[in-house]
């Protein structure tokens, strides 16, 4: 039962979380779900992004697409007899369309962690995860608090219910987007407890039954929880002791 959390896309920085990631698949099976938010016309061309890193460790996997559609395309797709998928992956793009679509499905990506099937999740994929999710926004009350390019098509911070597969929230791109600033508004405005912002090239490894963690990458991950007033700041780097953060 673990979760990958990347802030980023695909990367070379990332062997170790794929190394880990594909063997846990490998001991479950063959089938890896990747969810794609769009059609398949729209998407299929960001497929291999994410296959590629799976299938050249594991030539064997059996790769099977989900794309996430709006309702009026249809219903979503999921690959049949999907408690016998190996792994599931969340790939990354605008965090709004992958929240809305995936949240009809809360209840089965649950049911899969809680069957020990893996689940990777990329930049929004990794986002979508707490329990309430940061899905945009570049304002807080009217002020600037990230530059406005990240703001997902939101002006002013929006904060949403999200899967619920882990309690913290999380913010990615941390460093080279300057999202750790977003963080700590959404802490000022949100339900949220804490908020753990994951570097670019770094993941935040979960395990779901005990809620440790570590972190795999180049970077760290920057947590930060609300004390009454103040900011508790802790970072957590690549390489660390797990930290009991649920």
């Amino acid at each position: 039962m673990t979760l990958y959390l990347v802030g980023g896309g695909p990367s070379q920085a990332l062997a170790p979380v794929l190394d880990a990631f594909v063997e846990e698949v490998r001991a479950r099976g063959k089938r890896v779900a990747i969810a794609l938010l769009g059609s398949a016309e729209e998407s299929a061309a960001v497929l291999d992004a994410y296959a590629d890193p799976i299938t050249s460790r594991f030539p064997g996997a059996l790769i099977e697409p989900i794309w996430l559609t709006d309702e009026d395309e249809g219903p979503i797709e999921w690959p049949a007899d999907p408690e016998n998928l190996a792994g599931l992956v969340v790939g990354g793009g605008w965090t709004p369309g992958y929240l809305e679509a995936l949240t009809g499905w809360r209840e089965m990506i649950s049911t899969l962690l809680r069957r020990g099937v893996p689940y990777l999740g990329w930049s929004a994929g990794a986002m979508v995860v707490g329990r309430h999710a940061i899905v945009g926004g570049w304002q807080h009350r009217g002020r600037q608090v990230v530059p406005e390019i990240v703001g997902e098509g939101s002006t002013e911070l929006d904060i949403r219910d999200g899967l619920a597969l882990i309690g913290p929230s999380i913010e990615t791109h941390a460093d080279t987007q300057y999202l750790l600033g977003r963080a700590l508004a959404a802490l000022q405005t949100g339900p949220m407890r804490s908020i753990a912002a994951i570097d670019e090239e770094t993941a935040l490894v979960v395990d779901v039954t005990s809620g440790r963690s570590k972190v795999l990458g180049r970077g760290r991950v920057t947590w930060v929880s609300a004390d009454g007033d103040r900011f508790v700041v802790r970072f957590e780097p690549r390489d660390s002791q797990p930290a009991d953060e649920s």
